[in-house]
């Protein structure tokens, strides 16, 4: 049975480089984490008030109003949390490529 080693490295960096890159990092992460927020605020109302007019025009006649409201609000919901996540990573994506390079300006 082989054993490995695990080798403590160190890096060229002074702590304050790592302090300041764990920073910026952080504050990137949290910049995402309300732009994914606020996507989702958003794209909750939309996505229901959308599948109520869908689900409207598409079974108006043949079933009932509650029915209507009840599966546009389900598919409104789950529609707004997975278009609202994907909606606020897309929009500030950039700053963790920005905080990568070390060229952050936030």
């Amino acid at each position: 049975m082989s054993t490995s080693e695990v080798v403590a490295t160190t890096t060229a960096a002074p702590p304050t480089s790592f302090d300041t890159a764990l920073a910026a990092e952080r504050a990137a992460e949290q910049m995402i984490a309300r732009s994914i927020q606020k996507s989702i605020v958003i794209g909750v109302p939309v996505g229901i008030v959308f599948f109520i007019v869908l689900l409207t025009i598409a079974v108006a006649g043949q079933t009932e109003w509650y029915v209507i409201v009840g599966l546009g609000a389900i598919m409104g919901v789950l529609a707004g949390f997975v278009f609202g996540a994907l909606g606020g990573v897309a929009r500030v994506a950039h700053v963790l490529e920005q905080v990568d390079r070390g060229t952050s300006s936030h």
